[in-house]
C-alpha cells in the first residue's frame, strides 16, 4: 500500500479529537469526523534526510497520513479541513474494507491554505502500491505523488511537452502552471459547448457566422 523507505516511518496515531479542541470546528465539520473517520495515523515523514534526496525550493516535508474510514464515502471538505490545519505538504491514504485510495490537495507552498486542485485515485486492493515516487529533490517527489493521484490524467507529463524552436532556453512550466492552464482550458471548453448549442438553434445565417467565429477564436486560446 504505502511503498516508502523504512527511514520515513513514523506510525503515530493522531486522535481525531485533537482537531476538535485545537481548531475552530463547527458542528457540521465535527460530524464529518464522527461519521466517516475511524482513525488517523501519521505513517510517514518524507524529508530530504529521510528520503536521501536534495532539498526542494517549495517542498520541505511531506507527511503521509493513513485515514481509516468507516465507509467508501470520503467528503472532500473533510480532507480540505484537515489539510488546512496541518503544516507541510500532506498526503492522505484512505483505507476501508481491504481497499485503499490516494487523496492529495495540491498546494504550492506548505503554508498555503487555498488548494489549486484536489486529486484522488479510485479505490484499489490494499496490497497495491498507492503511488510511485521519482525525482531527485523534494519538489519532484511531491510532484510525482500528485501525478500518482491524478487518475483522470488531467495533469499530463510535463516532460513530454516539446518547446517550439528557439524557446529551448525558457524554463519548463511548473506543475502549478499546468494545473492553472487545465482549469482555464476547462472554462474555455464550457464556453465553446454553450456556443455550439446556441449555434444549433440559430436560424439567421449572419448570426451563425458570428458564433462560428467566436468558437474558432476560443479554440485558438486553448493549449
Amino acid at each position: 500500500m504505502i511503498n516508502l523507505p523504512s527511514s520515513t516511518f513514523v506510525g503515530k496515531v493522531v486522535p481525531k479529537e485533537k482537531f476538535y479542541s485545537k481548531c475552530a470546528v463547527n458542528t457540521a465539520t465535527k460530524n464529518l469526523f464522527v461519521k466517516y473517520v475511524e482513525q488517523i495515523v501519521w505513517q510517514n515523514k518524507l524529508t530530504a534526510q529521510t528520503m536521501a534526496a536534495e532539498k526542494g525550493l517549495l517542498v520541505n516535508e511531506i507527511d503521509v497520513f493513513e485515514v481509516k474510514m468507516k465507509s467508501f464515502e470520503c467528503p472532500r471538505k473533510l480532507f480540505e479541513f484537515i489539510d488546512q490545519n496541518l503544516h507541510h505538504h500532506n498526503v492522505f491514504v484512505l483505507t476501508y474494507d481491504d481497499k485503499a485510495k490516494l487523496f492529495v490537495n495540491f498546494k504550492e507552498k506548505e503554508k498555503d491554505e487555498t488548494f489549486l486542485e484536489s486529486f484522488e485515485t479510485p479505490w484499489k486492493p490494499i496490497a497495491e502500491p498507492v503511488f510511485n515516487l521519482f525525482g531527485s529533490n523534494m519538489d519532484e517527489i511531491y510532484e510525482s505523488i500528485v501525478r500518482s493521484a491524478d487518475s483522470s490524467n488531467a495533469v499530463a507529463s510535463l516532460s513530454s511537452l516539446s518547446l517550439p524552436k528557439g524557446e529551448a532556453e525558457q524554463p519548463k512550466p511548473s506543475l502549478k502552471d499546468y494545473i492553472l492552464q487545465n482549469k482555464q482550458n476547462a472554462k474555455i471548453k464550457a464556453q465553446i459547448e454553450k456556443l455550439e448549442k446556441k449555434l444549433a438553434n440559430e436560424k439567421q445565417f449572419n448570426r451563425q457566422v458570428e458564433i462560428r467565429a467566436e468558437i474558432k477564436k476560443l479554440e485558438k486560446e486553448m493549449k
